[in-house]
């Protein structure tokens, strides 16, 4: 049977919010700089915002080490946060290096590709470690 846990329940909070902002940034898209970039943001945030609820919702049948079960949550939600604010700055800045195919035809300057890139990499990293500990 599945229960609401208190991480299950702070998941699912995110989750929603997360949800929220998604669909706030998909009214905005317009008034981005690169256009294309910021629907991948207004989607990122959607779909990782459902991702997160998801996992709120199954949260009371992973079995893991207090301190593992925290990394894997809030580890999600954190990667998965900083993969959607690094797109959302492409897409104000324009910084395309790290984010080619949205960002073809824009450039942004050196600080703004440095910025997109450390958050893209760091996103990533994190958002893998938590799956392969969920996995777990």
């Amino acid at each position: 049977m599945i229960e609401l846990t208190t991480i299950g329940g702070h998941l699912i909070f995110l989750g929603v919010l997360f949800f929220v902002i998604g669909l706030i940034q998909g009214l905005l898209i317009p008034f981005a700089k690169n256009t294309r970039m910021a629907l991948s943001g207004h989607l990122t945030a959607v779909q990782c915002g459902l991702a997160v609820i998801v996992f709120g919702l199954i949260w009371s049948l992973v079995q893991l080490a207090p301190v593992l079960a925290a990394l894997a949550a809030y580890g999600s939600f954190a990667g998965y946060f900083l993969i959607w604010i690094g797109i959302t700055i492409a897409s104000i800045t324009g910084a395309s290096k790290t984010l080619p195919i949205a960002g073809a035809g824009h450039k942004g300057s050196p600080a703004a590709e440095l910025t997109v890139r450390l958050f893209e990499i760091a996103g990533s990293l994190l958002s893998v470690v938590a799956g392969v500990i969920l996995l777990m």
